[in-house]
């Protein structure tokens, strides 16, 4: 079950929606609690039985280990939470890449369970907070039950910790107003994303993809295009699910953080990684970066520190060379970054910083998106052919935008989408600067377009359950 398909917005949340107000209703706080988590535990089931018995046993265990964190304070049990947690995203997750080095790739074939790479961060924080006792206890094992599954962020985000969220729901809980109004929207504008601008891109985006894959070759413009129509349809889907997210939480009573604040907007590669995915960047930066010796001990150190994050948080994503040449590629330029800050007092004026960031960003996006790593160099090498392979006219575009199948018309759709996220504000701005009246209407027209385009196309499982 996701977010946008029928099964969730016409049965699953109405349902759980309902229920919960009514329990809100009466006050009726920690059932509603165990409602929530026993309805989270069913939308994680409804994808698979098997993997749900494996949620329930992490949750089980490292709540265990919490306790004993709690009860006698010694760096020996935090070890033992973060190997164990690694453990089992390493099986999962890297077992059958490392060992396709020695065997048959199609003996070690491992499904990735839903969610696992966001919820071994989240206890791997909880564990760790703990420690350092920036959360006071392990609270009960429904509180940390419903901080690991509450189903808006549990597939993809955004990552939470447990210092922010437990507050949240301790006493009085319902005695805050709920902010449904601004959930609902945000909901919207999150589906409207997803189901009306990301999906309709993937064919396009695959077709210049595949045509690498099985031999072909791009011209530059259609290299560049490959780096933006990925770059767009990553964007879209990945910050319509944390809008999704944000926007039901906000229906519960619960408020997540930002995960995006308009990143393609930003006028250098630093100030990209502080609006984008910025839980995964803030859990690297304070898990992996500040503990690795940050920027306390030179430039040259600190440089390191980048880069190993950057490379581990590649890795992150998928077990694949093409994922570390990505994390890689990130992680020079925030050193050449750094490096042009610390050295030159001059900076690129905004309105050639930004465009430049942008190139520079939607290219990165090839290795991440392209099948191995030997598809991404073929790719690059396509940077030095320079002719325009794309015929296109008024009425094409406008048939393939009206089907909502974007394949011939990719070039100007791109262009329209790329300049749309540059002028408009982020998702919660807007959906506050339209008011009570402009929300209802959006949510109204919002919900009703992506009604209909479901009715004419499969589910689109979001990007990021790849990874």
């Amino acid at each position: 079950m996701i977010f946008s398909s029928y099964s969730f917005l016409l049965i699953f949340l109405p349902i759980v929606f309902g229920f919960f107000l009514l329990l809100r209703h009466f006050k009726l706080e920690r059932p509603a609690l165990a409602m929530l988590v026993l309805a989270s535990l069913a939308f994680y089931g409804v994808w698979s039985w098997r993997y749900l018995g494996l949620l329930l046993v992490l949750i089980f265990v490292n709540y265990g280990l919490g306790r004993q964190l709690v009860k006698h304070h010694k760096r020996f049990w935090l070890i033992v939470a973060v190997i164990f947690n690694l453990s089992v995203l390493a099986y999962f997750k890297y077992a059958g890449f490392f060992l396709s080095f020695v065997a048959s790739s199609s003996t070690w074939h491992i499904i990735l369970p839903l969610g696992i790479s966001f919820f071994t961060f989240q206890k791997i924080a909880w564990h760790v907070d703990l420690y350092q006792r920036r959360l006071r206890d392990t609270g009960s094992l429904l509180d940390y039950s419903f901080f690991v599954c509450f189903f808006p962020q549990l597939i993809a985000g955004p990552i939470v910790h447990a210092r922010v969220v437990f507050p949240q729901f301790a006493r009085g809980w319902f005695d805050r107003p709920l902010a449904w109004q601004l959930g609902i929207s945000l909901l919207t504008v999150g589906l409207m994303k997803k189901v009306l601008l990301a999906d309709p891109l993937a064919p396009g985006v695959a077709s210049l993809y595949d045509r690498v894959s099985s031999g072909g070759s791009l011209a530059g413009p259609d290299v560049l295009l490959a780096g933006l129509s990925y770059g767009l349809q990553l964007y879209f889907d990945f910050s319509g699910y944390a809008d999704m997210a944000i926007g039901l939480g906000l229906m519960f009573g619960i408020k997540l953080p930002v995960n995006f604040r308009s990143p393609y907007k930003s006028s250098s590669i630093i100030e990209f990684w502080r609006r984008w995915h910025i839980t995964l960047s803030g859990f690297l930066r304070d898990y992996l970066y500040i503990p690795l010796g940050g920027n306390r001990h030179g430039r040259l150190r600190a440089s390191i520190s980048v880069l190993l994050t950057m490379l581990l948080g590649g890795l992150w994503h998928g077990a694949g060379w093409q994922f570390l040449a990505w994390g890689a590629l990130h992680g020079v330029l925030l050193v050449i970054n750094h490096y042009w800050r610390q050295v030159i007092a001059w900076h690129l004026p905004r309105m050639i910083a930004l465009p430049l960031t942008l190139v520079i960003v939607m290219l990165a996006w090839i290795p991440f998106r392209a099948d191995s790593l030997a598809d991404a160099f073929r790719l690059y090498q396509g940077l030095v052919d320079w002719h325009w392979t794309w015929s296109l006219t008024p009425s094409t575009v406008l048939d393939e935008v009206m089907a909502m199948h974007i394949d011939h018309s990719l070039p100007l759709v791109c262009l329209g989408l790329l300049i749309m996220t540059l002028i408009t504000p982020s998702s919660r701005l807007l959906c506050l600067r339209l008011g009570s009246t402009g929300r209802g209407i959006l949510v109204g027209i919002g919900l009703f377009l992506v009604l209909k385009a479901l009715a004419g196309q499969p589910d689109r499982a979001f990007l990021y359950f790849n990874f």
